[in-house]
């Protein structure tokens, strides 16, 4: 799975929006269902990008036929058919540059407010249940790569890409989400594949015990973004696909509580959804949720998969109830 996606979404907002984007009535969209209103404004998006590239293509014939034109005036031996060639050489430079500044914000612009406009409605699909509470969202705000080389979970990382960071409650509970890739070295010659790239969720916990654990619940038949920072500790358990780390000798269901292993089984390895891993240390908790790129990527020239999604959030919310203690 490459995390170009998310790269490129990262670059498209790295200037804040100042206003809502509004693909079409307002009120029209408040009576829609999230997904109706993001896939009818995905159409519109992908309809402006087809279109343009339509007429930027039809316009690259027209140039390449002007200057072979132009090319056989200028080299005319009739002084007059080479003036006309120098004058249409030069309206032809004037119109491409005029061009180029009517047309070069246009479509960069509908994109950063798609963008912006399909992470309100997931952010309000994903939050909007009343059991969370204080939910504040920055656009500009990014995760720092030192955020995750203390959960001991990934090493290694030298670059990360990070969105959508969301603070909020859950029964009291504060939590941080957000979407990252963690990324690798890499060169033109030899792209390597990123640590992780999913959702991140982390909440501060009451616990008091010495070292970490780090459950990973993962798919037996393709392991995928599994934990590479995990060579001081033991394997205490395994089973069915849920991989116990922990300092040797210790035992997890005398720290956490007596359900947290079969409540984390509970989140299924299939679908979109490739891999969970869970790090716990005394005062924090953390999950890695490694999904594919139908969900980590804005859709654009696919149909937004409503059921992917809708999937994602029963994720994220067990996970937050497990985090919280609930």
């Amino acid at each position: 799975m490459e995390n170009e996606d998310i790269k490129n979404i990262d670059e498209q907002q790295e200037e804040p929006k100042i206003e809502e984007p509004k693909f079409e009535d307002e009120g029209a969209n408040e009576e829609k269902p999230y997904y109706v209103a993001i896939e009818d404004a995905r159409k519109e998006l992908y309809g402006s990008y087809s279109k343009t590239r339509k007429i930027s293509n039809i316009i690259m014939v027209v140039v390449l036929a002007a200057i072979i034109g132009i090319f056989f005036l200028i080299m005319n031996n009739n002084p007059v058919l080479r003036y006309i060639g120098f004058g249409c050489a030069g309206a032809l430079i004037i119109g491409m540059v005029v061009y180029y500044l009517l047309t070069r914000k246009k479509f960069p612009n509908k994109t950063k407010d798609y963008i912006s406009f399909v992470a309100n409605k997931l952010r309000d699909r994903m939050f909007g249940d009343k059991q969370y509470e204080k939910i504040t969202f920055d656009e500009s705000e990014k995760f720092a790569l030192a955020d995750f080389a203390s959960d001991g979970v990934y090493k290694e990382a030298t670059g990360i890409n990070s969105r959508n960071i969301i603070r909020g409650e859950y029964k009291g509970h504060h939590f941080t989400y957000g979407e990252v890739a963690l990324l690798r070295p890499s060169t033109r010659k030899q792209q390597v594949p990123p640590l992780f790239v999913g959702k991140y969720i982390t909440l501060p916990n009451d616990l008091d015990f010495e070292g970490r654990f780090v459950i990973v619940n993962k798919n037996e038949k393709q392991p995928y973004d599994l934990p590479n920072d995990v060579d001081d500790l033991s394997v205490l358990e395994e089973k069915d696909g849920l991989v116990v780390y922990g300092p040797a000798g210790a035992d997890i269901r005398k720290t956490l509580k007596g359900t947290f292993l079969s409540e984390l089984r509970k989140v299924k390895i299939e679908g979109r959804l490739f891999n969970v891993n869970v790090v716990i240390w005394g005062g924090h908790s953390a999950a890695y949720l490694s999904y594919d790129d139908a969900i980590m990527a804005i859709p654009f020239d696919k149909p937004f998969d409503h059921a992917a999604f809708e999937q994602s959030f029963e994720d994220v919310d067990a996970i937050i109830k497990l985090l919280a203690g609930e």
